[in-house]
């Protein structure tokens, strides 16, 4: 089982639940597949093989030697590959006790439909609220799990939008406990360093909009799977 990135050999720790929930998700892959998750530190994309070991990439091609005196320049990581979507649903989800709450602020009908829709699908009980100001009062006194928020809502552009702003300047007690998911046409599906720049769990391209429910769900498990441990050390310590 890998215990250092291999990107920044940073130590990788994981809770006794995250190493099961790890070798039944490589237990579970199909021949030829990979598994991906983000690294805590670095946040560069980690692609193990079935038997749980860094993937090799094949260099692209012969090496030229740097100039001395000239740095390398940072790529960021390219977005995911989500060909698998139109593959079927990789995994089911799981059996969910309780009925949380999501918010949808879309004022498109037709992806407003596919985004409830969607979140009934995962067993959520659903609030549309008439407009930024409904939304941002009642987050002020309910409790969302969930927050689907569309970037071009109001015919606004997304760094212009209040709702957005009070996302992104809200309280860490209370946003930590929001999956706050974008959608609009400008983002990478999946793509979670531009989530991260965003202040957002999740960032979906409107053209992906018919697997939203299957992308919930990949969202959720990554989500929990990469956070799940240090939330679980912030509730030990008397914070929620």
């Amino acid at each position: 089982m890998i215990t250092q990135c291999p990107h920044c050999s940073n130590p990788l720790k994981f809770s006794d639940a995250h190493k099961d929930k790890l070798v039944k998700a490589l237990d579970n892959l199909a021949p030829g597949r990979s598994l991906k998750f983000g690294c805590p530190k670095c946040k560069t994309p980690i692609e193990l093989d079935k038997s749980g070991n860094p993937v090799a990439k094949a260099p692209a091609g012969p090496q030229k030697p740097e100039a001395p005196g000239v740095s390398k320049s940072i790529v960021p990581p390219k977005a995911p590959d989500i060909a698998w979507l139109t593959e079927g649903e990789r995994e089911e989800v799981d059996v969910i006790e309780d009925v949380p709450t999501a918010m949808v602020l879309v004022d498109d009908a037709a992806l407003k439909e596919k985004a409830v829709e969607s979140l009934k699908e995962n067993q959520y009980q659903i609030v549309v609220p008439e407009d930024v100001d409904a939304a941002i009062d009642s987050m002020r006194f309910k409790d969302y799990a969930v927050v689907v928020f569309l970037s071009t809502y109001g015919g606004g552009t997304l760094h212009t939008q209040d709702f957005h702003k009070f996302m992104m300047h809200m309280s860490m007690k209370k946003r930590r406990n929001i999956f706050y998911i974008l959608i609009g046409p400008e983002f990478n599906t999946l793509y979670d360093l531009q989530a991260l720049t965003l202040s957002a769990n999740l960032v979906v391209n409107t053209a992906q909009m018919d697997h939203f429910s299957t992308l919930i769900k990949k969202g959720m498990k990554d989500y929990e799977a990469l956070f799940a441990p240090y939330l679980s050390t912030l509730k030990r310590h008397g914070k929620n």
